[in-house]
């Protein structure tokens, strides 16, 4: 059997002892262009908003980011298509939704109608963009990529966040690189244990590998610390689905890193529920033993008003109500334009809208007295808010636009777990491609549960990083399928 090299012969012994040379071979160009635009979506937050040396606006570098790697990509001379693109399904639902704000002209307003699109569509262009500048061969690149930025996020949490949280035990302090939102530190956190648990079992001799179990301590520690207890189910899942896979590929040692894993973040979970009584994480402990679908019975209530919305109008549940005038983020960032310190889009969709809130009959009908009325459930309105990126699409785009982006996301995630299988069939040692395929696997999987919670297929942080990554992990096995 044939695989496909890590590296090139002069990517691994480069001929001159130029610096230069010698980084661009280890680093190609395509590589430093996608980590480097990554690395600055990752971290940007922590310069605007936890140590607040960039200016505010820097928060929205995720916009040039996408147009300069789109741009690149467009340029490029090499004809590289993708073997599974999600043009065409992209499309589809842009044609929906160009046909939702036709028939809701009075209603959809020009600027949140292309935050909306943007919002969607982009990670779907990153994928694309990536995949063509992506150069085969440097996978591992990726991986160290990884492994950097979860580093980085032990270092700021422990340097900065901690000394914090000690003061007044406030787990919004818990957010390490991405400034007032932790839940897109725990994103990343699920996405790193998945990586490192494909490193123990097909990359051993690796440093963060021999480290994984104590970066397992660390990563459930920063995830309950920062006490969102409505990712608590989504973080056992998590693990389920790492230990199943890490089985189907070595039974044995599958199961005891799995074991690790568990007992790690079951052990972290006891002694942080036990020493921070403030975050009520007992509570939500015994919450889920004597009821353990409580939290998705609770989170169903958010799917009333769209119940509510298709009754008093069947028409909507074909054409919905307009692109952003339900309760996406894209109408969320227009209609709320109170600037307060984490509202940093505030006053940019002030000025955009004519320097007035954005208004909407069927928001102010349902979405805002469900807004004023959702009640606080252990310690959070998580469990009762109307944002939730499933209700988002069927309200405003109807079941035929809902059915289509929702379906793009169930793809990918299949595309994943698809090639994950086949190249944990087909590894050898120390391949890193493995590793990355899991990454990817959980990432899709914990957006699709993240999307239940909020309006996060919207997030371009974390959806940037998951398609990205989708895409690194098929353009090398692509390129390996080409000469096995």
């Amino acid at each position: 059997m044939t695989t496909y090299p890590r590296a090139t012969a002069t990517q691994v012994q480069p001929r001159t002892g130029d610096t230069a040379q010698r980084r661009a071979a280890i680093w190609p160009r395509g590589t430093r262009l996608v980590t480097g635009s990554l690395a600055a979506l990752m971290l940007v937050r922590f310069f605007t908003e936890g140590i607040a040396v960039l200016p505010r606006s820097a928060t929205f570098i995720d916009v040039p980011i996408f147009i300069l790697l789109v741009g690149v990509a467009a340029t490029r001379g090499q004809k590289i298509r993708p073997s599974r693109t999600y043009f065409l399904p992209g499309l589809v639902f842009l044609l929906v939704a160009v046909v939702a704000a036709l028939t809701n002209l009075p209603e959809v307003a020009p600027a949140p109608l292309l935050v909306f699109l943007y919002d969607f569509l982009a990670p779907l262009g990153v994928y694309y963009a990536v995949y063509r500048l992506w150069p085969p061969g440097n996978a591992r690149v990726f991986s160290r990529f990884l492994v950097a930025i979860g580093v980085v996020q032990f270092v700021v949490v422990g340097l900065v966040d901690l000394p914090r949280f000690r003061s007044d035990h406030n787990p919004d302090w818990i957010s390490g690189t991405f400034g007032d939102n932790a839940y897109q530190l725990v994103f990343f956190l699920l996405v790193f244990t998945a990586v490192l648990g494909g490193m123990v079992i097909f990359e051993r001799r690796r440093l963060a590998a021999r480290l994984a179990p104590l970066m397992f301590v660390g990563i459930a520690a920063i995830i309950f610390l920062a006490q969102y207890r409505a990712l608590l189910v989504s973080t056992i899942l998590v693990v389920v689905a790492i230990t199943f896979f890490l089985t189907k590929a070595r039974p044995a040692k599958g199961v005891v890193i799995g074991t690790l894993a568990i007992v790690a973040f079951i052990g972290t979970f006891s002694y942080v529920a036990q020493h921070f009584p403030k975050l009520k994480l007992g509570q939500a402990q015994q919450t889920i033993q004597s009821n353990p679908w409580f939290f998705v019975s609770t989170r169903l209530h958010a799917l009333s008003d769209v119940l509510s919305l298709y009754g008093d109008n069947p028409r909507y549940i074909i054409t919905g109500t307009g692109p952003a005038t339900f309760s996406s983020r894209a109408w969320e960032t227009f209609a709320n334009t109170r600037e307060t310190r984490t509202a940093v889009a505030s006053p940019y969709a002030n000025w955009l809208n004519g320097g007035q809130a954005y208004e909407t009959d069927v928001a102010g009908k349902y979405t805002l007295p469900s807004l004023a009325s959702s009640p606080i459930i252990q310690g959070s309105h998580a469990l009762t808010s109307p944002f939730a990126s499933y209700t988002s699409l069927m309200a405003e785009v109807g079941l035929p636009g809902f059915i289509v982006y929702i379906g793009i996301y169930l793809l990918a995630l299949g595309r994943a777990v698809l090639l994950l299988l086949r190249r944990m069939r087909r590894a050898v040692p120390d391949d890193p491609l493995p590793a990355l395929l899991l990454a990817s696997t959980i990432a899709f999987f914990v957006l699709l549960q993240l999307a239940a919670l909020d309006n996060w297929l919207e997030v371009t942080r974390i959806t940037f990083l998951s398609w990205a990554l989708l895409a690194i992990a098929t353009r090398e096995s692509d390129a390996r399928e080409s000469l096995e």
